[in-house]
């Protein structure tokens, strides 16, 4: 079983890398015939040198040896210059494609499925990891057409000039293909040690800097540096020993290729020297010595580009896996989003038990029922479920269990009240832009009239007065400055632009100062108001508020109940 999981891994990488590698084919060819024209300008640079210094060293004017060589130049400088343009462009091109997937997946079936770790690491496992993907297009792809393409040619150039020394070049090359396919063994293994241990240092950093306020309070820093250095450390190790394996292998190529050049620059010495010690039945002019011996380097060129070429296709390999196991198991997480409802529904918990598609339950036993005009609270402690049960609704939490009735009819697995739900989350998402930009995300289409009676009924005006810019203020990258019942408003002002049936709030008043949550406070009936509205909190102030409360309580494993 282990063997066959394996295989499948495998298959299922090599299977992502072809379809993101499909949008940038055509880039790819059009940059490989940059490479392989340029090439051929080197070609036409050994042709022209070689017969111009043997017909100067002959007394004899250069002839059309200088024009040649110059028109090779030309040649190899545009193409050369052209055709990375073009690999760039195909590297990019791969790296939008695996992207896009990856978006369009997040947005049709949800973010459920990539639960399981924090945001910094999947931040870096879906913008660094996909940035790794460049290499292959732009680099190994053509570099691995070229490897075989180019000595060929180089080959049949050299043949042109001396047969022997081409079977000397063809022989020394046998060697290579062993060593570089042990090189890419290791290198695949260490590259996907090193992006796992980047993707760990990615997601302590980011939890360190957004609980950086509680750090302090309680005086880590000095431990939580530690362990962020560690975390440095342990990448800078697998950094070094991929660095190590490109060295040495690189190394190796490079011996063996300057021991090739050696031997036939050997023979084309003592051929033309006429010391050479058995025939070879070919005569060697100094033009056919030179041109041979010039081109020789340019026949390793490309193999030598191709061991440290592997590490890109490690890199990639290790990033496509990853990525291609999530979107293997995106059918498991199927979101269909219902028709959006025009009146405020009766939603029903019967017996409803939740989970997150890991074979843990989240919610169990779970019974309530919100009716419109009323604020329901779902109360308990951390870890409790009473998020899970919001994220049911837009599809975000697998049902494991029992029904979710909305007006009597039963919400399937994977079905989703997106379309007709307004949610407010405890930390607000604010970007980087005006108050105005901000609130219209709820709903791009709508006119400056709706967003400018949206902010005032959500209290905006209060502190974006006109002396500040009204709703034109600009806000700093996560709205950085604003307090949280600023932040609140905000939201708030959201979902009344939305108008949803459905209202969600979770733990709406986690943030907020005495004032701020009397305020909200005195909102909330107004927000039930033509609304069904679900409160997930354990304030006990909004308890207070709440016209029916829902106790829940966290679930006990098998251990921690003695079974």
């Amino acid at each position: 079983m282990p063997e066959d999981t394996e295989n499948s891994e495998k298959m299922r990488t090599r299977s992502a890398l072809r379809l993101w590698a499909g949008a940038s084919q055509r880039a790819v060819s059009l940059g490989l015939a940059c490479q392989i024209l340029a090439m051929a300008g080197w070609i036409a640079i050994a042709w022209g040198i070689g017969h111009s210094v043997a017909a100067i060293a002959a007394g004899q004017p250069a002839g059309p040896g200088l024009p040649v060589a110059a028109v090779g130049v030309l040649v190899r400088g545009i193409s050369s210059w052209l055709g990375d343009l073009l690999l760039a462009r195909a590297g990019q091109r791969m790296v939008n494609a695996a992207r896009a997937e990856i978006f369009e997946t997040l947005s049709k079936a949800g973010a459920g499925w990539l639960g399981g770790a924090d945001a910094g690491t999947r931040t870096a496992q879906i913008i660094d990891r996909t940035a790794k993907l460049e290499g292959y297009a732009a680099r190994w792809l053509p570099g691995m057409r070229l490897a075989v393409t180019g000595p060929v040619i180089i080959l049949i150039a050299v043949a042109t000039q001396s047969w022997l020394s081409a079977v000397l070049l063809v022989v020394s090359v046998m060697v290579l293909p062993v060593f570089i396919w042990l090189t890419a063994s290791e290198t695949a293994a260490r590259a996907k040690a090193q992006q796992a241990a980047l993707d760990d240092l990615s997601g302590a950093f980011q939890a360190r800097a957004a609980q950086s306020g509680l750090i302090r309070a309680f005086r880590a820093i000095r431990r939580e540096t530690d362990s962020l250095k560690d975390a440095s450390e342990q990448l800078r190790d697998r950094t070094m020993a991929i660095l190590r394996v490109a060295f040495l292998s690189t190394a190796v190529l490079e011996f063996f290729a300057s021991v090739s050049i050696a031997l036939v620059a050997v023979y084309i010495g003592f051929k033309l020297l006429g010391v050479f010690p058995f025939g070879t039945g070919e005569t060697l002019t100094l033009a056919e010595g030179l041109t041979a011996l010039i081109l020789a380097p340019e026949f390793f060129s490309p193999i030598r580009k191709l061991s440290s070429l592997h590490h890109d296709r490690a890199d990639a390999s290790a990033a496509a896996g990853m990525l291609s196991e999530w979107l293997a198991h995106r059918s498991d997480f199927p979101v269909t989003k219902l028709p959006p409802l025009e009146n405020a529904p009766v939603i029903t918990f019967d017996q409803t038990a939740l989970g997150w598609g890991n074979g843990k339950t989240a919610v169990s036993d779970l019974s309530f029922t919100a009716r419109p005009g009323q604020v329901t609270t779902l109360a308990g402690p951390s870890g409790s479920g009473k998020s899970t049960a919001l994220l049911a609704l837009i599809g975000r939490a697998r049902l494991t269990g029992g029904e979710i009735r909305v007006d009597g009819q039963t919400l399937q697995p994977g079905e989703s009240l997106a379309d007709s739900i307004a949610y407010i989350g405890q930390t607000p998402w604010l970007m980087e832009g005006t108050i105005r930009e901000n609130i219209a995300i709820a709903r791009p289409d709508a006119g400056a009239d709706e967003i400018e009676d949206a902010a005032r009924q959500a209290g905006i005006l209060d502190f974006a007065d006109a002396h500040r810019g009204g709703l034109e203020q600009n806000l700093a990258r996560f709205g950085a400055g604003l307090s949280g019942g600023q932040r609140q408003r905000i939201a708030l002002a959201r979902a009344l632009l939305r108008n949803a049936p459905v209202l969600l709030l979770d733990e709406p008043t986690a943030h907020l100062d005495p004032d701020a949550q009397e305020d909200f406070l005195r909102k909330l009936r107004d927000l039930a108001t033509g609304r069904t509205l679900l409160v997930a909190s354990h304030s006990d102030a909004l308890i207070a508020a709440s016209d029916e409360v829902i106790w829940l309580q966290p679930q006990r494993t098998l251990e921690e109940t003695g079974c």
